[in-house]
């Protein structure tokens, strides 16, 4: 026999381990507790919200209370709500696993229920086999994932127009088919991403050579010269002097080079109209608009200044106090008239120098610079300036 003291030491020893057993089981008790009464809130929302009609609340409900408790008695509201939203892939599953899990548990009257609400299902539905070229993709099925290819089995859809999209990393854009379905049909769906276009070699020749060549408003260098350019169009501009500037779209399509030839026909720049003669007057406009623009603002403080001098002589007409506000009348129609005198000076100024710009610019010949913008570098950043030639 052990010695008593053997007995109570043992005894000692096993009293922590049974109170660390016995909160741990009382933990676990309080946890059940609380995810058997979040399942069941969620339960019966899910079953009020399918009364009313709201299938797609009742389904959030449902899966909610099934992830609080699994159990398979909550599969089968699942499946009958998915199947009100045309989820009949879904239902066809969920349907199937509250089948197998609850096996004898399933009442037979449920059981024959289910089965003929899967004959039901597999009458109305289509079988679609998608099939992705390449590695793993993730199909969608009018928006909703269905998987991940190779996919187990086919998907089970209702009639009517569905879009199947497979999405894979690394891929720009979707692959994706629209179809229409009609009852107990079957389809092969095969999806393909579309290969990626890279650049094309594109040789730029002119006659003359070294022409400086800007493509899309860039510098390209001068003639001859080998580009690469994405598919699509491009605008190519070739200038030399001596020579009218050509101008040509260029029609790049994928994986295919070729050669683009430009002819340059001496006579200096080209108008757009391709004839000789002067440029057009640039100058010439904007001091024009300049004028009439001076014009509108003279004879809008011309205007206002009548309207105040008016008013003046109505107040010696009436006598009275001259108080702050009459003041401040008489000022503002003096300064409206210094005004409408300085804009109108400048409107006359403007138009007759557009009238001057004017007949020079087309007088001169074409070969000589246009007007225009240009940015310079500069300590404090770019320098914009105006440069003309008459």
């Amino acid at each position: 026999m052990f010695p008593l003291r053997w007995l109570l030491a043992l005894t000692l020893l096993s009293a922590p381990v049974a109170f660390a057993q016995g909160a741990a089981k009382k933990e676990d008790a309080k946890k059940e507790a609380a995810a058997k009464k979040e399942a069941a809130d969620h339960y019966k929302k899910g079953v009020a919200l399918f009364k009313e009609g709201d299938f797609a609340s009742a389904l959030a409900e449902f899966r909610a209370a099934y992830q609080a408790l699994p159990s398979f008695e909550v599969l089968y509201n699942l499946g009958l709500t998915e199947r009100r939203l045309f989820k009949y892939g879904q239902a066809v599953r969920t349907l199937n696993r509250y089948l197998e899990e609850g096996g004898k548990k399933v009442p037979a009257d449920r059981r024959e229920s289910v089965e003929s609400e899967l004959a039901q299902i597999r009458a109305l539905t289509s079988k679609v086999t998608v099939t992705v070229e390449g590695a793993p993709a993730k199909v969608l099925v009018d928006g909703e994932e269905v998987g991940v290819t190779p996919l187990a089995e086919p998907v089970l859809l209702g009639p009517g127009r569905h879009t199947v999209r497979a999405v894979r990393d690394g891929e720009s854009e979707p692959a994706e088919e629209t179809f229409e379905l009609a009852s107990g049909s079957t389809k092969d769906v095969a999806l393909s991403f579309k290969k990626k276009a890279g650049p094309v070699e594109i040789t730029i020749e002119t006659d003359p050579k070294d022409a400086v060549l800007m493509l899309d408003g860039k510098l390209a260098g001068l003639s001859p010269t080998k580009v690469e350019l994405t598919p699509g169009s491009h605008e190519l501009i070739a200038e030399l002097d001596g020579f009218q500037s050509a101008r040509t779209d260029v029609i790049v399509e994928a994986g295919k080079p070729r050669t683009v030839k430009l002819k340059l026909v001496p006579g200096g720049s080209a108008s757009a109209g391709g004839g000789g003669g002067g440029r057009f007057p640039v100058v010439g406009v904007i001091l024009f608009g300049v004028g009439v623009v001076s014009a509108g603002l003279g004879v809008l403080f011309a205007v206002q200044s009548g309207n105040a001098s008016r008013q003046v002589s109505e107040f010696y007409r009436v006598g009275g106090a001259w108080d702050p506000m009459r003041v401040s009348v008489e000022q503002g129609g003096l300064r409206d008239q210094t005004l409408a005198g300085v804009f109108i000076t400048a409107s006359v100024l403007a138009v007759a120098g557009g009238v001057v710009a004017t007949i020079v610019s087309l007088a001169s010949s074409p070969d000589e610079s246009e007007s225009g913008f240009f940015f310079m570098p500069s300590p404090n950043g770019v320098a914009a300036s105006w440069v003309t030639r008459f």
